[in-house]
């Protein structure tokens, strides 16, 4: 039990230093906004800084719950929480758009799907840019 609390704590101070180191270059940036061409050739859109689903999912995944929950998660278990924050009901927010927008951020290396299982994990690096994706689009919505 004391391994399993040393574990979330450990998480959740890793996430505040992400929150507060948030830091990404233009370039970096830039590639993100960039469509990708996935395994099987289907062309992925990028990143952008203003899509409502997009943020409501960032919003969701860098929840702290999540951290707690030993950082996996499935979309079923995100779907009510992208809904809320898109200010829809769960039956109004579809799943199929949940998860079309999931494989977004696994073509960027933001999100992992967890091996046999329907779980995904939201990795380091995908946690600080939802966080900055985030931030800067408070910033320019509220100047």
């Amino acid at each position: 039990m004391r391994e399993r609390a040393t574990a979330i704590l450990d998480r959740y101070l890793d996430a505040q230093q992400d929150i507060l180191e948030t830091f990404v270059d233009r370039g970096q940036l830039r590639r993100l906004s960039r469509p990708t061409q996935a395994k099987k050739g289907r062309r992925i859109p990028g990143l952008k800084l203003d899509h409502p689903r997009q943020l409501a999912l960032m919003q969701a995944l860098v929840r702290f719950a999540h951290l707690a929950a030993g950082g996996t998660l499935t979309t079923r278990e995100l779907h009510p929480q992208v809904a809320q924050a898109l200010g829809l009901a769960p039956a109004q927010y579809r799943l199929t758009s949940l998860r079309y927008e999931i494989s977004k951020l696994r073509a960027k290396g933001l999100v992992e799907k967890v091996p046999h299982s329907h779980r995904y994990r939201l990795l380091a690096e995908g946690y600080r840019l939802c966080v900055v994706y985030l931030k800067l689009f408070e910033k320019s919505t509220h100047p």
